[in-house]
């Protein structure tokens, strides 16, 4: 029997995800694996911001139920070979740190500086390793044209530090943690003492980190100039359609490349010209979605139904058409994310991959991201339910036979039936707070009342006990709508929700 190690960030339910990562690897292997803003450190180290993709890979994770470690190491493993090191963290240059203690002791493999024993590790990092992650750091400084960077004079300031540090005997940078960077910095320069801030800080933003995004070679773009000008969805929809089959075909249909962005440039009937962009919550594959192109066609259809609003408002008082033709537009890939094909087969089922790609797609599809709630054991009304992740409902609607008897245990333990009972009369539409009425029986139209149940709020938070008490009625107007109310000890009337 396998037993699995439970970390304890697992058990405090933090989200312990890497903002970075540092990758060295021997043999090439394209950077834009892991993130699509990448940076190239040196000949073999490549940064990542996996900030920009962040959603898609802790979704990864929750499907293949399973930690970090084992999501990114097959995929580095494959990629960047045997040997490859790979560390990741909340801010690169501790990243780079990591790597060149791991490079000068031969490690190899993945590590996490948020576990426990990198930690310790880190902090036991000598000078070698400090000022050797500087040799690079230079290079780059010179190539932003870092303002007040000067190669000589930051020599110098490093040959003091150094002697200080021989002089005094401190062994390692952690040993000299209690200095802030204020003071490295009146003793030994403003880029010593910006490296020394990057060394200790939490935060992933590092002010003036000299990150250059990697340029990527041409990416796909596709014109077209209108032989009369259109307004009309359902013209564009087909044009558009046209226009990102070429998009496809110009990626030589490789399964491997994903988009996260795409730009919609727009010249509309009066020449004004309208930059719009098209954003997937999770890496869209144009491939995969062909020949219909339905979700990039819904996202463009959001845009097209805003921008129209928007220009409306904006010149109601002009003689203008009612919906601007649109005269010519160009369409441009601005943002991609190599994902290999082996991603998608990782430790899941076939059940497991289909029910995860609908999911997918249908985010990908919706204007806003869609939440999920369960029935919750509570008294009080606005406490009777919880939000809970996709990847949960979806786990627990497909569970095996353990997780189906688990549920079953804790539900019976829990007796979760009155309150799933109490919530069959429940409106689906809650407001965020009840909203105060008149009283609906003393209004000029008539209005039928239909006791539900007696409840109570929170009374021992109360000063005022009886308040808590709530008379739940169904009101029905006469045009048969319904709405969820409560009338307090009071006599005041309050509206919570609507029944559809």
């Amino acid at each position: 029997m396998k037993t699995r190690v439970i970390e304890l960030s697992e058990l405090r339910g933090q989200d312990d995800f890497p903002a970075y990562a540092a990758v060295f690897s021997a043999q090439a292997y394209n950077p834009f694996l892991l993130s699509p803003t990448a940076m190239r450190w040196s000949d073999e180290i490549c940064l990542a911001r996996l900030e920009d993709c962040k959603p898609f890979w802790i979704e990864q994770k929750k499907k293949l139920r399973c930690k970090l470690t084992e999501l990114f190491d097959p995929l580095l493993l494959h990629h960047g070979g045997e040997n490859y090191i790979a560390v990741f963290g909340n801010n690169p240059w501790q990243c780079l740190l990591y790597l060149h203690y791991q490079l000068h002791h031969q490690g190899r493999g993945l590590y996490l500086l948020q576990s426990r024993l990198d930690q310790n590790i880190f902090r036991t990092l000598g000078w070698d390793s400090w000022f050797d992650a500087q040799t690079e750091l230079i290079n780059h400084l010179l190539a932003i044209n870092a303002r007040g960077f000067q190669v000589q004079s930051f020599h110098a300031q490093q040959a003091r530090m150094q002697r200080f540090i021989q002089r005094i005997g401190v062994a390692s940078p952690q040993d000299m943690s209690a200095a802030d960077s204020n003071s490295i910095t009146r003793r030994f320069g403003k880029w010593l003492g910006q490296i020394w801030q990057w060394s200790f800080s939490d935060a992933s933003q590092l002010r003036r980190f000299p990150w250059i995004s990697l340029a990527v070679e041409q990416l796909p773009e596709v014109r077209r100039d209108l032989d009369y000008p259109v307004n009309q969805w359902s013209f564009i929809e087909v044009l558009l359609r046209e226009d990102l089959a070429r998009l496809g075909d110009q990626f030589q249909r490789d399964d491997c490349v994903h988009i996260n962005r795409m730009r919609w440039e727009i010249t509309l009937f009066n020449d004004q010209k309208v930059v719009v962009e098209l954003s997937f919550r999770h890496p869209y594959s144009l491939h995969r979605d062909g020949p219909d192109y339905a979700t990039a066609l819904y996202q463009a259809r959001y845009i097209y139904d805003d921008l129209l609003r928007k220009l409306q408002t904006r010149e109601h008082d002009l003689d203008l058409p009612e919906n601007m033709p649109f005269l010519w537009w160009r369409l441009e890939i601005c943002e991609r994310i190599v994902l290999a094909p082996q991603l998608w087969e990782l430790f899941a089922s076939e059940l497991d991959q289909i029910d995860y790609q609908q999911i997918m797609s249908l985010q990908n599809k919706l204007p806003i991201a869609f939440e999920c709630f369960q029935a919750k054991a509570s008294f009080c009304p606005e406490q009777s339910f919880e939000q809970i992740s996709v990847d949960e409902s979806m786990s627990a609607s497909r569970g095996d036979a353990r997780n189906v008897a688990r549920d079953m245990a804790q539900n019976m333990a829990e007796n979760h039936y009155p309150w799933s009972c109490s919530a069959v009369n429940k409106p689906l539409f809650y407001f965020r707070a009840p909203q105060p009425i008149d009283n609906p029986l003393h209004g000029a139209s008539p209005v039928q009342k239909i006791f539900l149940e007696r409840n109570s709020s929170q009374w021992w938070l109360s000063p005022e006990g009886l308040q808590s008490i709530r008379d739940y009625f169904i009101l029905k107007d006469h045009k048969g709508r319904c709405s969820w109310a409560y009338c307090n000890q009071d006599g005041s009337w309050f509206k919570q929700g609507e029944y559809c």
